[in-house]
């Protein structure tokens, strides 16, 4: 291999960000000149060992500018004596421009209304080299003779770390702080002094000093956003809206199921599908007059607002919750009176004459 006399490396107008440079002999001659360009610094390699370091100028390679490689190999004085020692040159300017973004979405639960939506998040951080030691020292693997690497290679070796971060640090924040992904947007700047603090260690660990770190973007997909948003309107309208909801929702489906007339309200038999249906619909919970508060049905007062809890069934025709000591429903007008049966005790529709169950005549 050839012996080269003036060592030297200034990048490739190919690639502005280059990163780090092999230099592709590691047969060296005391005597040999070092040039090293702003902005770089030249480190000397020998059996895995990071030896002697040179910042920004020209040098003369000798005894006296060597002192750890002379004392590992004790280079004789004076003279074109060869040796030999891997050179890698360093890129130390600083990069604003290292994209970085989830490669995956990330499940996470939105902590205000209990979704877990599939997240994409991403941004840009500024690095360059602070250790040069460090940073050959770790990546030296991963570059061949006579090659150069782009900071493509921070991306490749950092990217499961930062998703990994991301996904940790957003779910934590989130619970702590109690913020939805629909609000998350007012809390970037926040989050990304969280991200940054939290990996700034990690890239010291290999020689790296992270200027910055920006979350541009923290979302779910267009789709679960939207269906987000939806929830979060209809929670607005209150509990007593989702009990309505979900009962006209089951009578709905099973009058799809039977071909039932739920409008009607003059048959017999659906009057007490209807009633079935709706009273298996609104025992779960006892809804709050005052506050909306969902309630355990066996409590009598208000566990929210501390409020005496009025009994509520919900009317068989419109699904609206109604209190249990009146006549008439007060959304739709329709009757709620109800007689019950002395034979077989079913409970009929208000001036029925015969009982649905069992065929008798009701006894007035």
């Amino acid at each position: 291999m050839a012996v080269f006399d003036r060592i030297k490396y200034t990048g490739n107008s190919n690639e502005s960000h280059w990163l780090i440079y092999k230099y592709p002999s590691d047969q060296l001659v005391l005597g040999s000149q070092l040039v090293v360009s702003q902005g770089q610094e030249a480190l000397l390699f020998k059996g895995g060992e990071a030896l002697d370091l040179f910042g920004p100028g020209t040098y003369t390679l000798t005894t006296g500018n060597l002192p750890i490689l002379n004392k590992l190999v004790n280079l004789p004085f004076g003279g074109k004596t060869p040796f030999s020692a891997e050179i890698y040159f360093v890129n130390k300017t600083v990069n604003l421009d290292m994209k970085w973004g989830t490669s995956t979405p990330i499940p996470i639960e939105d902590p205000k209304y209990g979704l877990i939506l599939n997240i994409g998040a991403r941004g840009q951080y500024g690095m360059s080299i602070k250790n040069s030691r460090l940073f050959v020292s770790n990546i030296i693997g991963a570059i061949p003779n006579s090659s150069q690497k782009n900071h493509l290679l921070i991306l490749r070796f950092f990217n499961g770390l930062i998703n990994a971060k991301i996904k940790s640090i957003t779910a934590d924040y989130m619970i702590k702080k109690q913020v939805s992904f629909l609000e998350i947007s007012q809390y970037l700047a926040e989050l990304s002094d969280s991200f940054k603090e939290k990996l700034d260690d990690e890239f010291e660990r290999f020689g790296i000093d992270l200027k910055n770190f920006y979350c541009i973007s923290i979302a779910p997909s267009p789709e679960e956003y939207e269906k987000l948003r939806e929830y979060k309107e209809e929670l607005a309208l209150g509990s007593k809206f989702y009990q309505q909801r979900r009962s006209l929702d089951i009578i709905e489906k099973l009058a799809e199921n039977h071909s039932i007339d739920i409008n009607s309200g003059k048959n017999e038999k659906n009057f007490n599908c209807f009633r079935d249906i709706t009273h298996a619909a609104s025992v779960q919970s006892l809804i709050c007059s005052h506050c909306g508060a969902q309630n355990n049905t066996s409590m009598k007062f208000c566990g929210e607002c501390g409020r005496e809890l009025i009994k509520q069934r919900l009317c068989p025709y419109c699904g609206a919750a109604v209190s249990e000591n009146i006549k008439f429903c007060g959304e739709c007008g329709s009757s709620l009176i109800t007689v019950e049966c002395s034979t077989c005790g079913f409970i009929n529709k208000g001036g029925s004459k015969f009982c649905g169950s069992c065929g008798q005549k009701i006894k007035v």
